[in-house]
């Protein structure tokens, strides 16, 4: 079959199958991004077997990966950032720490290696910020201080996971695991975020305003993604993940007066090649590794099990650093648990860099997955509950 036909092929059942999958998973009041894996979990070849990674493709889902931390970066207003406060940075700090050396300890006890483990526990500390704001949202809950902190604590969540990849890429790159290493790698990427902050919000309204005045149509769209693309680029460079960029470019649009005119208008770009990723990602499921007729499967199953019970018990305890008066810590606490966007690039990180075999990966996926289904359930009865008090 011609290489560009099987393009074509792929991409048809890509986008149709998530956006069939993710009308289902609407449906039964999950996020989008679960259909989108599922429909890539069909796809790929341990099921139907039509869709199977190739660089092309590899490429076209990075973009993806790239255009939605872009996006998250716009959606997180640099101002409401700083405002979070005290209480949102604790609980982003303990629902950062406390994750990831209980997932770095069962790694490890489960026989794994060093990086393994660490890579591991990254992946268990990202917060997904789009499935705990849309259920405030459902339930007319946004208003609230609970929400306040919470979608504070989850910007800064992912900021503090973005800053660890980082590390654990560069790690994986060949230095050592050292104090003086994560040290040096820490302030590194800090000082790449400052800096970049700081002199892309010097020139990014001037830039905006120069080009403004030109006749091309979607000049703001184009200008901003040539933005997005050279902080990333900028980021490779300094042997930081391109998404690192990719939200820091965001970050800093989030405040020029074109923001809401970027974030209309990529939206059809977010429509195409964020679902591509997620499906991807799916595709790289192995569901034999899940046969509970296999005696092997069986260690699979109890690590998934113990991986859940630390991401949910990780990131539930981080609601109980405020000490503030009338403040729902289960609530705060539980709203932090879903794993979604950031973890799973982790994720496909670690399979891309052989971190993680196909089992191992497919493990990690359904551990993300159970965290961001079953949440929102418990989150809702949570908050139903204490509207009726």
């Amino acid at each position: 079959m011609p290489e560009f036909l099987k393009l074509l092929i792929d991409l048809i059942s890509i986008l149709l199958l998530a956006k069939i999958f993710s009308e289902g998973a609407s449906k039964f009041g999950q996020s989008a991004i679960l259909g989108e894996l599922l429909a890539g979990v069909v796809l790929g070849p341990s099921v139907l077997s039509i869709v199977h990674e190739t660089s092309i493709l590899t490429n076209i889902s990075e973009i993806g990966a790239i255009i939605l931390l872009f996006e998250v970066g716009l959606s997180t207003n640099i101002y409401d950032f700083l405002k979070a406060g005290g209480w949102a940075t604790a609980v982003a700090i303990v629902g950062v720490v406390i994750p990831y050396f209980l997932g770095y300890l069962v790694f490890i006890y489960f026989g794994f290696t060093n990086i393994q483990a660490i890579f591991a526990g990254a992946i268990l500390t990202a917060t997904s910020v789009g499935i705990t704001a849309r259920i405030f949202m459902d339930l007319d809950y946004l208003k609230t201080e609970e929400s306040k902190i919470v979608l504070g604590a989850a910007v800064i969540d992912d900021i503090i996971g973005l800053i660890l990849l980082g590390i654990v890429l560069r790690l994986i790159h060949g230095d050592l695991i050292t104090f003086k290493t994560v040290t040096s790698i820490s302030g590194s990427a800090i000082l790449f975020l400052i800096i970049t902050i700081i002199f892309g919000k010097m020139m990014s309204q001037k830039i905006f305003n120069i080009f403004q005045k030109m006749k091309q149509p979607y000049i703001i769209l184009i200008i901003s993604l040539i933005f997005c693309f050279v902080i990333s680029a900028l980021s490779i460079k300094v042997e930081l993940a391109p998404i690192i960029g990719a939200f820091v470019g965001g970050l800093i649009l989030s405040t020029i007066k074109q923001c809401e005119e970027i974030k209309t208008d990529i939206k059809p770009l977010y429509a195409f090649f964020v679902p591509i990723f997620f499906v991807l990602i799916g595709t790289n499921v192995d569901i034999n590794a899940f046969n509970p007729f296999v005696n092997e499967n069986k260690s699979s199953f109890f690590l998934i099990f113990i991986l859940f019970l630390v991401a949910f018990i990780g990131k539930t305890a981080s609601g109980f650093v405020i000490f503030k008066k009338g403040i729902n810590k289960i609530l705060i606490g539980i709203s932090m648990v879903p794993r979604g966007e950031v973890g799973l690039i982790f994720l496909s990180l670690g399979l891309k860099n052989n971190i993680f075999s196909i089992k191992e990966y497919s493990t990690l996926i359904v551990v993300i997955i159970l965290t961001t289904f079953i949440t929102p359930v418990i989150l809702k009865y949570v908050i139903l509950k204490q509207k009726n008090c």
